[in-house]
């Protein structure tokens, strides 16, 4: 039997992902032959964890959450602002709007033009001879061209030593990002960070993999055909400016997750049975407390004569104020309305209901109890 459910997961399977044509063929295929069994599980997956969520009840943001909420806002915003140009090296072509072919001295007397050269610059000049140290200063920035003294091969092919060279600097900002996650997800935040700490880790090491592969199978030689400033591919700046957004981006997911399951929004777990009967035991103790004393209170009223005269006092002012106002003509015109309201019907259908039930659970209880005695005279007898 279909349902419309079974009916929306096939259109989605057979008609809508096939045409979505920005994905790859092959992610086509598999989404195609595996989204009627995948979907369902989803989904209901989902309805699950929202279902358990509903059950708990929301609850503030506890203290230990927040002080991990603070650092992760305050990683984002600085990745944030580390991602800005003004936080880059300098790129030499970019400011002076020249394109890869210049000579070196026409680059360096533009770039006098606009500030002092440095002694780094100097030794760009000198590098710049070849088009090679173009390529890698496009691809690994100016740092790794001018102080890497063992990675120029005599036959050119050095864009892995160069790489290579370049690695550490790569990873050093995603050993600290990875230190901000861990921070953010250790056992001082309590069980609500530590659920997240394998999820987070994966995330920035995925990061790290993946920016770490893409410059390893980088080709430097992709912009020999640059032939304008604008076809350049300026990958050590553009990677950077990637980098820092998904650091921040990666703290501001993390960020929500954690405020959400924290406060029981989202893929809450209920407490356990221990937990709960923990609870409910000092939630009674405390009840047998309070109706203690209110019991030590009623007796000291009650002992003592004075006291005792203030409450009798008290109740029979009550008695004459409450008499006097049902007295009173809109008073008892809107009782008059609240009672023609009631559904007397309905009520006695309620408490037949009750009463019925009451019964049963007391019929249920006396069979409960006579046949174990059944048993035991009959075991007796033989």
């Amino acid at each position: 039997m279909f349902n419309i459910r079974s009916i929306i997961l096939l259109f989605v399977s057979w008609v809508l992902i096939p045409r979505l044509t920005f994905l790859p063929k092959s992610l086509h295929t598999l989404l195609t032959i595996f989204g009627p069994f995948l979907l369902p599980k989803i989904i209901d997956a989902f309805n699950t964890s929202r279902a358990t969520s509903r059950s708990v009840p929301i609850r503030p943001t506890p203290p230990w959450v927040q002080r991990a909420l603070n650092l992760l806002f305050l990683s984002a915003v600085v990745f944030l602002v580390l991602s800005l140009p003004n936080f880059a090296p300098e790129n030499v072509f970019l400011k002076t709007q020249s394109r890869l072919q210049i000579q070196p001295e026409t680059l360096f007397n533009r770039l006098q033009k606009v500030r002092d050269l440095t002694a780094d610059d100097e030794t760009l000049r000198s590098k710049f001879g070849s088009a090679s140290s173009k390529l890698v200063y496009v691809a690994y920035g100016p740092d790794t061209l001018i102080n890497c003294i063992w990675c120029a091969a005599p036959d050119g092919n050095d864009a892995q030593n160069y790489f290579l060279y370049s690695l550490p600097k790569i990873l050093t900002p995603h050993i600290f990002h990875l230190i901000v996650l861990g921070l953010a997800t250790s056992s001082m935040v309590g069980t609500e960070g530590s659920r997240l700490r394998i999820h987070a880790t994966i995330a920035g090491l995925v990061l790290a993999c993946a920016e770490a592969w893409y410059m390893g199978t980088y080709d430097v030689s992709v912009n020999k055909r640059a032939t304008v400033l604008q076809d350049i591919d300026f990958a050590h700046w553009r990677i950077r400016v990637w980098r820092y957004l998904a650091f921040a981006a990666t703290d501001a997911v993390l960020g929500l997750v954690l405020w959400a399951t924290s406060t029981n929004r989202w893929l809450a777990i209920p407490p356990k049975i221990a937990e709960r009967l923990e609870a409910s035991t000092k939630q009674a103790e405390a009840t047998r407390l309070k109706l203690q004393g209110l019991g030590l209170l009623g007796n000291s009223i009650n002992r003592d004569s004075a006291l005792r005269g203030v409450r009798e006092e008290y109740w029979q002012t009550e008695g004459q104020w409450m008499a006097e106002t049902v007295q009173e003509e809109a008073v008892r015109t809107q009782i008059n309305q609240a009672l023609e309201k009631i559904n007397y019907q309905g009520l006695e259908t309620h408490v037949s209901g009750v009463a019925d039930n009451l019964i049963n659970s007391i019929d249920g209880l006396t069979t409960s109890q006579m046949l174990p005695s059944s048993d035991t005279s009959e075991a007796a007898t033989q």
